[in-house]
């Protein structure tokens, strides 16, 4: 193998970033095991102590010495890996790993593969609920050390299962996720603490090694870094590739405890670390595994080629690396003669730009020219019909002799002379009388013997100040744009998006572009899929890093924006007014924008309080006298400014019901409990009749839409109802609840989205919050 078939240097051998800062770190925060074990009782404490995490609390025992120096230079010494899950590290001539196989040797946890990792199907029960409560902790967020440190000081009356929850959790928050000590943890991974034998038997090595790679590739080694994880296990690593080494100054414990993060107490502050690494031929470059097992399973990881070549040449019997393998320049020089290569270009790019913008501007003064001289020669030609049969003949005469280059023959009648003048008036007039179609109209029209001889006006180039090589030019280019044009227009290939524009969503704009994928049950064709989830969870993370920047967060004020959207996002949690107003708004603004998404641009979409207020004051409208002027019953007020389209306000349409407007839909709170859909549809006559006998009413089969189970997510249901009904959707078996939460947070990201709504928005309820019996 020669040197192009292995990965380069992170960093010029010799120029690697010097450790000038000592590197940071969170895990075994020095507050947490003294808490920990001054909250549990004995038996609690030994328990967790010989369980398979207890191994965090004997390393927390030894004491161990943090040598950041020994770890700042490993890191400076890794090779280019595309792997997400390792790190490859070069020590002299030799390559070492760190992956989760090395991980595993190390801290002897669970580091099994398990098909879902991040425990996403985990229900929220009420047992997780009142034990997130005794913690004082946010349900939707997994507990920071510091709220595990707090809660130490007062579980004294908490059970004995509370309290080993309490231990187990501390151990997760302050080793294995080991971020900062105020940050909120994963909350899923939290949650299976309460089931306590599950908990211990988790692959948690797993989890502790997918925080700590990702922490330590994610960091610049020429700045100060702080590494969240079980970053000791860094330096363990060090001692197992350089066992002589670790022999000499890792301070080795006696009789070789396992695993192997409990076999050093380790010591820092030796001089020319480096140079000692460096010095120790005998290398351990990786956990001995068959050829076939050498790469952990992960599901999103890929195959660095250039590294399985290493793991190749590792496992070759004869196989010895040398300096030839491995060049001293690293990636940072490429970079940097990258980035000089790209000044250049762009330098020069800029200069080819300026010229193509003067060209554009030469080729838009030549059409101009081109434009004027067809309306010239236009006419002309339409004034030379009315010259005498001898000014055709002065005319054609002269510019045969022109173009022909031949002598004249007078009083020739031949067919050779014939055929030869209107070749001769064809070169001449094609522009105007090729592209004139009436001409051709009405030449077709006409008897063969009644035809008027054709007439011809010659233009002298010389007192002309046309250009008519530009001419020329520019009718060629017409003409090939024209061949382009055609040969698009008859070509056979189909269509094709790009992979960019897979999704039904394109663009930046507040209402996405969305490109009509298929028909309904109607045959009309749909604009969107209110169920895809393309690009949900980037603008899912645009909302939350707006809540989460809220002082107040994790904590939810009453009418705050975290409280709102918490509502909103969370299962079983009844929407309020101002929620079902809010994806409305978003459903009106796409109306306004594309109405060829819905069944028909003749709907208006009214908002809550409409039907409510009018539910409410039915009798008292039955039961007012008519207006003396003969106008009808009092109506409450704002009334006519529904019917008008004067509201609401937002997306105001100023649509005339019945006129303009044939689908209402509305929602309906029946008695501040149950949301409904309601959808009133305009009859054939012109105009609406509005009598005093309620409307008839019919419910749609239960068998024919998807049915809310589960109590608190009609308000979602009903939202979603309005919307199919609205594209003429098909109701799809994804509405149901199990896929409840997912709906949910696609209705917020987008209300956040779209509209922008910050939770505490005022309802559109303009004059419906009374009635009025004087007006």
């Amino acid at each position: 193998m020669v040197a192009s078939e292995f990965p380069r240097r992170l960093y010029t051998k010799g120029g690697e970033p010097a450790p000038d800062k000592s590197i940071g770190y969170y895990a075994d925060d020095y507050r947490l095991v003294p808490a920990l074990k001054s909250a549990l009782q004995e038996d609690e404490w030994e328990e967790i102590y010989e369980s398979p995490l207890g191994v965090f609390l004997k390393f927390h025992d030894l004491d161990f010495s943090w040598a950041s120096r020994l770890v700042h230079h490993m890191l400076t010494f890794q090779i280019v890996c595309k792997q997400r899950y390792e790190i490859w590290s070069l020590i002299g001539t030799t390559p070492v790993r760190f992956s989760l196989h090395e991980f595993e040797e190390i801290t002897g946890l669970n580091c099994g593969y398990v098909d879902d990792l991040a425990v996403t199907d985990l229900e929220l029960s009420d047992d997780m609920r009142a034990f997130w409560e005794l913690m004082g902790v946010d349900v939707e967020s997994g507990q920071s050390t510091i709220e595990i440190i707090e809660a130490c000081s007062n579980c004294s009356s908490w059970s004995q299962d509370d309290r080993l929850r309490l231990g187990y959790l501390g151990i997760y928050a302050g080793f294995i996720v080991a971020t900062r000590p105020g940050l909120s943890t994963n909350v899923n991974h939290a949650r299976l603490v309460m089931d306590l034998k599950g908990f211990k038997e988790f692959p948690w090595g797993r989890i502790a090694f997918q925080h700590l790679i990702k922490s330590v590739k994610e960091k610049d080694l020429s700045k100060n870094i702080h590494i969240e994880g079980f970053v000791q296990a860094l330096q363990v690593w060090v001692y197992y590739a350089l066992p002589d080494f670790a022999a000499e100054f890792g301070e080795p414990l006696p009789n070789d405890p396992t695993p192997l993060m409990l076999a050093y107490k380790a010591s820092r502050g030796h001089k020319n670390v480096k140079a000692n690494m460096l010095k120790h031929a005998r290398i351990q470059c990786c956990v001995a595994k068959d050829l076939a097992d050498m790469f952990p399973l992960w599901d999103d990881e890929e195959q660095d080629p250039d590294i399985v070549k290493i793991v190749n040449a590792i496992h070759e019997l004869y196989f010895k690396f040398s300096k030839n393998h491995w060049p001293l320049e690293g990636v940072g020089v490429v970079a940097t003669m990258k980035a000089h290569f790209d000044q250049c270009f762009k330098s020069f790019s800029t200069k080819m730009l300026n010229c193509l913008g003067s060209c554009e501007k030469e080729i838009k003064l030549l059409t101009d020219k081109v434009e004027s001289v067809e309306r010239a020669v236009e006419e002309l030609n339409t004034g030379s019909t009315k010259h005498t049969e001898e000014e055709v003949k002065d005319n054609v005469q002269p510019t045969q002799q022109q173009v022909t280059g031949s002598k004249k023959h007078e009083g020739s009648n031949s067919e050779k002379e014939d055929s030869l003048m209107k070749d001769n008036i064809n070169v001449g007039a094609s522009e105007s009388v090729n592209a004139s179609g009436d001409a051709k109209g009405k030449k077709a029209a006409m008897k063969e013997e009644e035809a008027p001889e054709p007439s011809f006006c010659e233009i002298d180039p010389k007192t002309c100040d046309v250009d008519f090589d530009a001419v020329a030019l520019a009718k060629n280019a017409k003409a090939r744009a024209a061949a382009q044009i055609v040969t698009i227009a008859t070509s056979a290939r189909n269509r094709q998006l790009a992979a960019t524009q897979k999704s039904p969503f394109l663009g930046n704009s507040t209402t996405k572009a969305i490109i009509p994928t298929s028909a309904s049950h109607s045959g009309h064709v749909r604009g969107y899929d209110p169920f895809d989830q393309t690009g949900v969870r980037a603008k899912h993370t645009t909302l939350m890093n707006f809540v989460k920047a809220n002082p107040a967060y994790p904590r939810r004020p009453k009418n705050s924006s975290i409280d709102w959207y918490y509502i909103l996002r969370t299962p079983k949690k009844c929407l309020s007014d101002t929620h079902m107003e809010a994806y409305i708004n978003v459903l009106r603004l796409r109306l306004s924008k594309h109405p060829e998404w819905f069944v028909s641009d003749r709907i208006c979409f009214l908002n809550s309080m409409f039907a409510t207020i009018w539910r409410r004051d039915y009798n008292d409208v039955k039961n007012s006298e008519p207006n003396e002027d003969g106008s009808g019953k009092l109506l409450p007020p704002g009334a006519y400014s529904y019917y008008t389209g004067e509201l609401s306000i937002y997306c105001q349409t100023k649509k005339t019901w019945a006129y303009e407007v044939d689908h209402l839909y509305s929602m309906l709170h029946i008695k501040g409990a149950h949301w409904v859909a309601i959808w009133t549809c305009a009859p054939d006559e012109d105009k609406w009749r509005f009598p005093y006998t309620p409307f008839t009413h019919s419910r749609v089969p239960g068998t024919e839409i998807p049915q809310n189970i589960q109590s608190g997510d009609c308000g979602v249901y009903c939202l979603k109802y309005i919307e199919c009904h609205a594209l003429d959707f098909p109701f799809p078996p994804q509405l149901c609840d199990k896929n409840i939460r997912q709906i949910r947070e696609k209705m917020a990201a987008e209300i956040f989205d779209e509209i922008g709504a910050r939770g505490h928005d005022k309802l559109d309820a303009n004059g419906l919050d009374v009635y009025d019996r004087k007006a």
